[in-house]
């Protein structure tokens, strides 16, 4: 009975293997008779969630890229990359994120990464938080997106300033300074100018070495210029007297206006006109002049000197300096003396002037205003300002040079 039973047993099984052989594949069949043909199971955790991966790769790495999950440079495995695969097994992988950090410093640029909780950490584990920028340095902060990654971007600027001088020149100044020892005309210089210099300051700035600008921030004069210092001659220039000739001269002058003379209270004329054009017209006769300016005038007659001097009892009408007696239509200028001697005079004698209140008048006498070259001395006949005829007193008047003689 035994044996009955055994045989129908091993009946049975080998019934079932035929079944398993007829429904199982091939491939599944050599599976299972071959340990290594199992699959590890691959669990997953990253950011991103967790994936759970059936996979025949022989290491992890290789099955977390089958899983579609990319791993950059700086990101961490909870296990090694190359940890082999067992079949059959499970692994549980954490993929921890690192954010990666660039610090750029004066131009260099080192790149970093680990696992910081905010900007400020990464500029406190850095060391940035504790540079010095009361200089001007500074440091920029960016975040840019880069794939899945944040990419933190630290950038130090170094900011240096050099001070630097531009040289320029200093003009001088000129000044003039009125001399009665030089000649009208002549001048003198006393002292030579010379430029001064001055420094112009700026700040250059430099960012990472590179030139970025300047500013000017002040000036210094580094030498002041000298002035230059002229002398400017007010000494009349004056016209040789020739003695010899003198008294004629004066009279040959004197006789070209007697014509032109007509007595009117303090003046030889009734009518007057600049014509604008170099010419003057006096009574209705027109007449050039070669220059015109305007000189005081005071007046005099012969009669008048000697009774003031009591050089003579009874007083008489004195000559002029050209030996021409004292009258109307003679003049007065400044004298220039050498040794004791009148050698010249400001105006030539037996110059013919018109002078604006008073008339025509002839160079023909020296008058003794020492502080007043240009004064012309307008004399009278005798008695004339005694009588109180001649009131001329002293004015300010324009005085043309009509003819030289």
């Amino acid at each position: 009975m035994t044996g009955i039973f055994y045989r129908l047993t091993c009946l049975l099984l080998v019934l079932a293997l035929a079944v398993a052989a007829a429904v199982i594949p091939e491939d599944q069949l050599a599976m299972a008779s071959s340990a290594d043909k199992y699959p590890a199971v691959v669990v997953i955790k990253s950011d991103a969630g967790q994936k759970e991966q059936i996979t025949f790769f022989k290491t992890l790495i290789e099955a977390i890229d089958q899983a579609g999950i990319a791993i950059g440079d700086y990101d961490r495995l909870s296990l090694p990359e190359n940890t082999l695969l067992e079949p059959g097994k499970r692994y549980d992988v954490n993929v921890t994120r690192l954010d990666e950090v660039r610090l750029n410093w004066s131009g260099y640029a080192l790149a970093t990464a680990g696992d910081f909780a905010d900007l400020g950490d990464v500029l406190s584990r850095s060391g940035f938080s504790e540079i010095d920028t009361s200089s001007g340095s500074r440091i920029e902060s960016t975040t840019n997106l880069l794939g899945e990654n944040g990419e933190f971007v630290l950038n130090y600027v170094d900011i240096q300033t050099k001070i630097v001088r531009e040289y320029e020149s200093i003009p001088f100044s000129t000044i003039t300074v009125n001399d009665p020892a030089i000649f009208v005309g002549k001048s003198v210089i006393k002292v030579e100018g010379k430029a001064g210099t001055r420094a112009l300051i700026f700040e250059e700035r430099y960012e990472n070495g590179i030139f970025t600008g300047s500013i000017q921030i002040g000036s210094e004069v580094v030498e002041e210029p000298v002035q230059k210092v002229v002398h400017k001659g007010t000494k009349p220039l004056y016209a040789p007297i020739n003695y010899k000739t003198l008294t004629s001269t004066v009279q040959n002058s004197l006789n070209k206006i007697k014509g032109y003379m007509e007595p009117n209270g303090n003046k030889n004329y009734y009518n007057f006109k600049d014509n604008g054009n170099g010419t003057i017209t006096v009574d209705g006769v027109v007449f050039d002049y070669q220059t015109v300016k305007k000189r005081t005038i005071t007046m005099y007659d012969g009669l008048e000197v000697c009774l003031q001097k009591g050089c003579h009892i009874p007083a008489i009408n004195h000559n002029t300096f050209s030996g021409v007696s004292a009258q109307r239509g003679l003049v007065a200028t400044h004298g220039i003396k050498s040794g004791g001697k009148y050698i010249g005079s400001l105006l030539p004698m037996g110059t013919i002037i018109f002078v604006v209140g008073y008339g025509f008048g002839v160079v023909a006498d020296i008058h003794g205003a020492k502080n007043n070259p240009d004064l012309i001395d307008a004399c009278y006949d005798g008695g004339e300002i005694r009588a109180g005829t001649a009131t001329l007193g002293k004015i300010s008047s324009n005085v043309y040079i009509i003819e030289l003689p």
